[in-house]
């Protein structure tokens, strides 16, 4: 999802953006955002629309289709450019537990009603609007950041979890499925850093691997992808740093040679 790609000025300024053109969303080294902070009114309305469309149309699954995965996530984006650079990390946090807590809650009382419910199985026919205009869900939505508690995702069987399968019919290995809503582009990466012949092209490629690790990271604290991305990331970010080793002190010349089909890998 989103388009944003960091331009070389980026790259070599550091100011480094994630998919949707959103500054200071890196949470390398970083635990610091996980904090509970004032969010809009308009954007807990936004996960609230989320959480019921999971609920009021999947019957509890996660992910829709691609176009209203890309809506939520840019509307939440375009928010993070709003606030302060600073603040931004901590607003995702909380708005990912704000949904987290919401499909909670709505997870346990649709439970006390139907004993054994799982994800993906019919809800009965006007629970849902009992319970989303309960006054558990407006204590959720109005309460102060200082009230708040971390939230924890259901545990749901595995069997209800949506899975891949490739072309014919065969599932996809459970190592290669992407989790959620953020993944890896791994051929990508893999085609660019083979191109790379000089250290200032490894770098470029080095850069880029430390924003998908960002992002994978980002998308992990906020259950939009699971381990294996940040895995991927960080096994690529290994045979980068090899390669460096390999192409130091490569001279002017090869470097020009390179630079064509560096460059196009680059916009491939």
């Amino acid at each position: 999802m989103g388009y944003y790609r960091n331009t070389i000025e980026d790259l070599y300024s550091g100011h480094f953006k994630n998919s949707y053109g959103v500054e200071g969303m890196c949470i390398t080294g970083r635990n610091d955002y996980k904090k509970i902070i004032d969010v809009s009114d308009d954007m807990k309305e936004h996960v609230l629309k989320e959480v019921k469309k999971s609920y009021y149309k999947y019957n509890g699954m996660s992910g829709g289709n691609e176009r209203e995965d890309e809506a939520y996530a840019r509307g939440l984006n375009e928010y993070y450019k709003t606030l302060d650079r600073e603040d931004r990390l901590s607003a995702a946090w909380t708005l990912g537990q704000l949904n987290l807590e919401l499909s909670g809650a709505v997870t346990a009382a649709i439970r006390e009603k139907v004993p054994g419910w799982q994800a993906g199985e019919q809800i009965p026919e006007g629970m849902l609007d009992e319970i989303f205009s309960s006054k558990a869900i407006e204590t959720i939505l109005t309460r102060k950041p200082e009230e708040a508690k971390e939230a924890k995702e259901p545990k749901e069987p595995k069997e209800d979890r949506l899975t891949l399968e490739q072309p014919g019919g065969s599932e996809v290995p459970e190592e290669e499925k992407p989790s959620g809503k953020v993944a890896f582009n791994q051929e990508k990466r893999s085609r660019q850093l083979a191109s790379a012949k000089t250290a200032a092209q490894v770098q470029v490629v080095l850069s880029l691997l430390k924003q998908d690790l960002a992002d994978c990271e980002n998308g992990l604290a906020n259950d939009m992808c699971d381990e294996n991305e940040v895995r991927k990331v960080r096994a690529m970010l290994q045979k980068a740093q090899e390669r460096m080793s390999e192409v130091s002190g490569k001279g002017q010349e090869q470097e020009e040679e390179s630079q064509g089909s560096f460059l196009i890998n680059m916009l491939m």
